[in-house]
């Protein structure tokens, strides 16, 4: 009965990892050799850009393919421009990653101006109907 119960994990097992494996294969195609960016949306030297700096020291190791990966610092408005950017200008490929104010998505959905990004369709969580009946 041992036996028998070691030999379907350890197929279960392969299995997975077969399936893992052709997953694995694909990320590291797609990012060996290239670079990804970090956008940061404030000022050099803060938190925001020191906390994007350590994540590109390490990141590369730990994604398939080892990418090179680079800090770029989009200052103004309050980190607005780089959300903007990353919602007009950046290709969605993987290869970009934002790292802007938070408060932004609030102050999309308050309605203040300037904000080209769609928040609210993506944040927002899903609305419940209200019924009476238990």
């Amino acid at each position: 009965m041992r036996t028998r119960t070691g030999l379907i994990a350890l197929v279960a097992a392969l299995g997975v990892l077969a399936g893992v494996d052709g997953d694995l294969a694909r990320a590291q195609s797609f990012y060996e050799g290239k670079t990804m960016r970090i956008i940061v949306g404030l000022a050099a030297g803060g938190g925001f850009d020191t906390y994007a700096r350590v994540l590109a020291r390490h990141w590369g190791r730990h994604i398939p393919g080892n990418p090179t990966i680079i800090v770029e610092n989009m200052v103004g408005a309050g980190s607005l421009i780089a959300a903007n950017h990353l919602y007009r200008v950046a290709r969605p490929d993987g290869l970009i990653v934002g790292n802007f104010d938070g408060s932004l998505v609030l102050s999309q959905v308050l309605g203040q101006p300037g904000i080209e990004f769609a928040s609210s369709t993506s944040w927002a969580p899903p609305r419940r109907k209200k019924s009476c009946a238990p």
